[in-house]
């Protein structure tokens, strides 16, 4: 019941039976159920790519363990390598000590003594020569062994350096995963929250719809009725009837479509005053009597209250002694016309203006 004068004040009394716009409770209701979906919806489009991305880093994390893995494995095996070329080193290198010995242990001998133990010149020539040979064999084995071992040493570090850096960016890519794993934890709690939010208006949705009928059936045991009249019912100007609701302000100060645009303009259209700039549907009903016997043409008010933020106002159409028949605006259909005959005693704290 919003008009483009009054600023919305809630003065509650929820010790009174009011008038309820259901229409307006279903039209919020409705309203927070859309913009939850949207905010769920959001959430879980948000999830699904922070997925996307942790099963992204699970696969680069893979292959950076697979990478670590391999350049252990040629670290294993270089060392091995090392440790086997240190072995034949050793061996090679106590087979020229050996060759050396005996070389040095047959200058121990004269020449004399050698030719002597030879069997002619030719054979202790050839003895000579053999030494030499195999001493020159022996260093040669141990610089090719040395030169492995160098060339294996390096090896053995660069592998070292990679596996380092190889361990440092999986450090890097766990780190990252874990922090995208904690933001998709987050956003399904968000997305979960909504879908709760979502669930708790559906309820309350429920309930409100369930109130109405229990209203409209409450009056119609008590001899009421209530007939939804449509768009352009009670002959409400298609000027502002067909015009979507709160689009536009009447003559009177008030948003098409609004009980209080409704009843302003019947009071006028019946040749009698009609309220100008009184702000919201409550605010009338401070203007109003409960003294009052309703008559035809006169307005209804009810209060603002915990069920009825804004008030309602509607144009009494007749007294039927023991109920009162009015026609309105925007209770149900919302922004529409209706006609409803209320008991007396199911109308609560209203006020009536003449």
């Amino acid at each position: 019941m919003l008009v483009i004068v009054s600023a919305l004040t809630l003065v509650g009394n929820a010790s009174v039976a009011y008038a309820i716009n259901y229409d307006e409770q279903i039209n919020a209701l409705q309203s927070q159920i859309k913009q939850n979906q949207s905010a769920a919806s959001q959430k879980a489009a948000e999830a699904s790519t922070l997925q996307g991305k942790v099963t992204q880093l699970n696969a680069e994390i893979a292959a950076a363990q697979a990478a670590l893995n391999l350049t252990q494995t040629q670290l294993q095996k270089t060392q091995a390598d090392i440790e086997a070329n240190t072995t034949e080193l050793a061996k090679q290198t106590d087979s020229l000590r050996e060759n050396l010995r005996v070389m040095y242990k047959d200058r121990d001998l004269t020449p004399l003594e050698v030719l002597a133990s030879s069997q002619n010149l030719s054979d202790f020539v050839g003895r000579q020569q053999y030494l030499q040979d195999i001493k020159a064999k022996i260093q040669s084995n141990i610089d090719a062994i040395n030169a492995t071992k160098v060339k294996l040493e390096q090896a053995k570090a660069d592998l070292s350096a990679q596996k380092e850096n190889q361990q440092g960016q999986l450090a890097q890519i766990s780190a990252k995963k874990a922090e995208q794993a904690r933001l998709l934890a987050e956003t399904k709690g968000q997305e979960a929250a909504y879908q709760g939010m979502i669930a708790k208006n559906k309820q309350q949705l429920d309930s409100v719809f369930a109130a109405r009928a229990a209203e409209i059936a409450r009056n119609t045991a008590a001899g009421g009725s209530f007939r939804p009249g449509g768009q352009c019912g009670g002959g409400y100007p298609n000027v502002w009837c067909l015009a979507a609701q709160d689009s536009l302000v009447d003559d009177y100060g008030y948003y098409n479509r609004e009980c209080v645009s409704y009843a302003a303009w019947k009071r006028a259209a019946m040749g009698r005053w009609a309220p100008m700039y009184w702000g919201n549907a409550g605010d009338w009903w401070y203007r109003g009597s409960a003294s009052l016997t309703p008559q035809y043409g006169d307005i209804v008010a009810w209060p603002y209250g915990n069920q009825s933020p804004w008030g309602h106002v509607a144009i009494v159409e007749s007294n039927n002694g023991s109920s009162i028949t009015i026609s309105e605006y925007n209770y149900s259909p919302r922004g529409g016309y209706s006609t409803r005959t209320i008991p007396f005693s199911q109308l609560g704290g209203v006020r009536y203006i003449r």
